[in-house]
């Protein structure tokens, strides 16, 4: 496994009952303020296409799912089986490229964006600390074969959906820029880094 959050700083949010609820309350509230940036786009759309449309809140939704599966399982003998790998690759690489997908659009149509200073310094915020959050994954979590398959089968089908069925996020520009080849690519690397940051879980299994 590997992340770039020292197990010191990760550690309160994984053992830590009263942290991991906080961490878990700050989830719920950015589900419901990402739900509300959607609420426009999902009252002009079908429910059946609400998942593929409020990619942020859903990646907090899945995040928030696997750190619940610590409370009866802990991190000592935390399991692999494959509902908890594929919850724990999805929710790892959604939170990645998603983060990291909306920072790059708010500084790529940056002049649109930065006039409304708190929204740009919020919502980069937010999304950056959503990338943060998938870095404690790799201390329980694992993936395998069929984990990352069941996510690149999501990815491709959200990217379809985004840029071929325009069910990407409102944006305060008139075109998408390079968004329908950048968001691909941002797939690809979170797959990557899924691969290489939860390879097992922890080297010692018997160990925290």
């Amino acid at each position: 496994m590997w992340s770039p959050i020292p197990e010191r700083i990760a550690a309160p949010y994984l053992d830590v009952e009263l942290s991991r609820f906080l961490l878990l309350a700050a989830n719920a509230i950015g589900v419901l303020v990402g739900l509300n940036f959607y609420l426009g786009q999902m009252t002009t759309r079908g429910a059946l296409t609400w998942p593929l449309l409020v990619d942020s809140p859903l990646s907090l939704c899945w995040m928030t799912a696997s750190l619940l599966t610590l409370w009866g399982l802990g991190r000592r003998y935390y399991p692999s089986s494959p509902f908890l790998d594929a919850l724990n690759t999805i929710a790892f690489a959604s939170m990645v490229k998603y983060g990291l997908w909306t920072a790059f659009t708010l500084n790529y149509f940056f002049s649109a964006y930065y006039p409304d200073v708190w929204s740009y310094w919020g919502i980069l915020f937010t999304h950056l600390v959503m990338v943060a959050e998938a870095f404690l994954l790799p201390y329980y979590g694992r993936t395998s074969r069929f984990a990352l398959g069941v996510t690149a089968c999501w990815f491709v089908a959200n990217d379809v959906a985004d840029y071929a069925f325009d069910l990407h996020p409102h944006l305060r520009s008139a075109t998408t820029g390079p968004l329908p080849w950048v968001t691909p690519l941002l797939s690809l690397g979170a797959l990557a880094l899924a691969w290489y940051c939860l390879d097992g879980g922890r080297d010692d299994p018997t160990t925290l």
